[in-house]
């Protein structure tokens, strides 16, 4: 049987809204990563014009790693996608805009039973009994754009300032981030063993990436397996409720004793230095059997959806 043509969808991190971390380099990976029962090619966004969408049916599958175009994010390129019945690998736009809009997160969580910081009215912050506050974008990136205040010191005019974001409690804690893919034969999926994200010294605040100092991703972090187990499944739970497909990646802090889901990613960036990749290879699972996974479930998908929905960019 002749091989099927794939082709790599994206955008250069120059030109998406949160600079995702892609660049050519990162396309380079994948191509040598590409599972051997397909052709690959490569194509940069180049617009939502009909003839795009002509060029990228010629294609057995669409490779989605596209995060946006311009001022556009991932969940419209994947709308569009959609509406012109194009088979790719991420998950629909109706997924993707679930899990990017954080106001939905408390209701999600509250059906399957698994906690999450409340979110509260700027005019009730200084009348509850939380010691700090952190202020997130709605839509964006979580780790973007943050800002953490003591309850002592809210900043009233830099947020009367700051359009669609939300606030919730700021959640002491240990921080670990869960990776979700396809299992083997692509039946079904399967939580990752968490990574922990730990700050370099001892410091309470701290967020995934440099914006409040220094972080370390450990992979085999020290703790007890009844916690592993049930971080993982909370997450695995999630993924499959909000019919995520293909891969996910959910950050989590551990309160007291209790789980708490932070944050959804239903397009993790699979660049080598990036968090789901890492996590895949640290259990043997490299990007080329990564991919295969992907591949596999999309495949499945595909074939049962009807994904002929009219929308307008």
């Amino acid at each position: 049987m002749s091989a099927q043509k794939l082709i790599f969808l994206y955008s250069d991190s120059t030109f998406t809204p949160w600079k995702e971390n892609i660049f050519g380099s990162t396309i380079a990976t994948f191509l040598k990563a590409t599972p051997d029962d397909y052709y690959p090619y490569v194509t940069h966004f180049v617009g939502f014009t009909t003839e795009f969408a002509d060029f990228l049916k010629q294609f057995d599958v669409v490779f989605n790693v596209c995060y946006g175009f311009g001022e556009v994010g991932q969940a419209d390129i994947a709308r569009w996608l959609d509406s012109h019945a194009i088979n790719h690998t991420a998950s629909t736009y109706e997924v993707q805009i679930l899990a990017k809009d954080k106001m939905n997160l408390p209701q999600i969580c509250e059906e399957i039973q698994v906690k999450t910081p409340p979110i509260i009215e700027l005019s009730d912050v200084a009348f509850l009994e939380y010691e700090r506050y952190i202020v997130k974008h709605r839509m964006g990136s979580l780790h973007l754009n943050m800002l953490v205040f003591d309850a002592s010191e809210i900043p009233y005019q830099t947020l009367m300032e700051k359009e669609d974001y939300i606030i919730q409690p700021y959640i002491t804690g240990r921080e670990f981030t869960v990776g979700v893919i396809p299992n083997e034969d692509g039946t079904d999926y399967m939580a990752l063993s968490p990574l922990e994200i730990r700050p370099d010294d001892n410091r309470e605040v701290y967020i995934a990436g440099q914006a409040y100092g220094v972080t370390e991703k450990i992979l085999n972090p020290a703790m007890e397996e009844s916690i592993r187990q049930e971080i993982m499944q909370k997450v695995l739970t999630l993924h499959k409720t909000m019919k995520i497909r293909g891969m996910s990646r959910t950050d989590i802090r551990i309160h007291n004793g209790e789980i708490y889901v932070l944050d959804i990613n239903t397009m993790p960036n699979l660049d080598a230095r990036s968090f789901l990749p890492s996590i895949a290879l640290n259990e043997g699972i490299d990007l080329k059997e990564l991919f295969r996974r992907i591949l596999l479930v999309t495949k499945s998908a595909f074939s049962y959806e009807l994904r002929a929905v009219s929308y307008e960019i």
